[in-house]
This record gives structure tokens, C-alpha cells and sequence, in this order.
């Protein structure tokens, strides 16, 4: 990469740097954490970061891998949380799911969209209280 000064404060260099703990947001997460090894040009003075065209696309698509794993991981956590309290095979009938569906998405066997993954995260919070207005709002003429 072609060393260059920092627009952003006009004295420092811009390098590329690969670091833990930085974020970034992506489709609904806003607060995705960005792989320690993903180089971004970065001032090494100011700390601002500059992405052209090249690192952007670069970024997108090491952002969709960890998009896809935590809503994964959250689906999975949400699922284990409503089955300590009840069956996997009532709550895919009240979500519309197919028999099994939720165990596929377990064993990360299926892919669980956002909207699934928001459904279930509203559902985990209190499972009781949940299920039963879906039952109410299912049953209801």
C-alpha cells in the first residue's frame, strides 16, 4: 500500500492495521466485531479509518461470515432458552415453521434469517407470557 498522510488531521500516516476490538454495523447488527486479522488503512496519529472501494467490498464480505454466525449463535441461544420452558414442536407450529425446522437451526444445519432471529429473541424474553399471546393471537377469530 502507498504510504500517504491523514486528510482527517494532515500530519499522521495512513497504514493498514489489523486489531482486535473494533466494530462495525452490518444489515441489523450494530455493533458486529470485525476480525482482528482485516487490515483497514488507518492514521496511525488520529486513528481515522479509510476505506476505499476495494477494502469496503473486502469488508462487506468478511462481515456477512460473522453476520450469518451470530445470528446463528443468537437463534440457538434463544431456542435453548424457550426449551427449558416448552416444547420445540408448539413453538414451530405458532411461528409457522415446519416440523423440526428449530432443531435444524440447533445443529446449524439451516440458516435462520433476521426475522426469525428477532421473533425468537421476543419469544426467549419471557416464554410464558410469549407463547401465550401467540396462542391467544392464532386462536382468535
Amino acid at each position: 500500500m502507498k504510504m500517504r498522510r491523514c486528510r482527517e488531521c494532515g500530519e499522521g500516516t495512513v497504514r493498514k492495521v489489523s486489531q482486535a476490538g473494533r466494530f462495525a454495523s452490518f444489515k441489523t447488527m450494530q455493533q458486529l466485531e470485525i476480525p482482528e486479522d482485516f487490515e483497514i488503512p488507518t492514521c496511525e496519529r488520529c486513528g481515522a479509518e479509510w476505506l476505499d472501494a476495494k477494502t469496503a467490498q473486502a469488508l462487506d464480505k468478511v462481515l456477512a461470515v460473522a453476520y450469518r454466525a451470530e445470528l446463528s449463535r443468537r437463534a440457538q441461544e434463544s431456542i435453548a432458552k424457550i426449551a427449558q420452558r416448552r416444547p420445540q414442536c408448539r413453538l414451530e407450529k405458532l411461528l409457522g415453521l415446519s416440523q423440526g425446522y428449530l432443531s435444524k437451526l440447533k445443529s446449524g444445519d439451516r440458516a435462520a434469517s433476521p426475522e426469525l432471529v428477532a421473533q425468537l429473541a421476543l419469544v426467549a424474553r419471557n416464554p410464558e407470557k410469549r407463547i401465550r399471546e401467540l396462542e391467544e393471537f392464532w386462536g382468535a377469530r
